[in-house]
């Protein structure tokens, strides 16, 4: 999926609806990176947090989004740091959950539980 221009991005950020795109987007780009591991963990937050991020939220998010989804894995699961342009309360947040809430070592049904309630299967 292409990368929002700053224009095309700042377009969205307008109306309670161009907003409701804008999260939506999101939570689809966070699911849909093509890695199961980031799939599930970052979409499974994506869709229980995204919804109430304000727009300083979703420009933090968007920034972790448009990483390679190796770096956001590295990234999240602590095997990297977290680069200094990012530290933030969303990124922080997400680090967080990742590290309480390790579906890496979860059984084959949470799995499909988990894809069930994101929409990823």
């Amino acid at each position: 999926m292409p990368l929002l221009t700053p224009t095309c991005r700042d377009s969205l950020k307008g109306s309670g609806d161009s907003l409701d795109v804008r999260k939506k987007r999101l939570i689809y780009r966070a699911k849909q990176r093509g890695w199961l591991e980031v799939d599930l963990l970052l979409g499974t937050w994506a869709h229980r947090n995204v919804p109430g991020l304000d727009e300083k939220g979703l420009d933090s998010f968007e920034k972790l989004v448009n990483l390679e989804t190796i770096d956001i894995y590295n990234i999240i699961t602590l095997r990297e740091p977290l680069p200094k342009e990012m530290e933030d309360e969303t990124t922080r947040g997400i680090m967080k959950w990742v590290e309480t809430n390790p579906l890496g070592a979860a059984s084959p049904e949470e799995y499909k539980k988990v894809k069930n309630e994101t929409g990823l299967s």
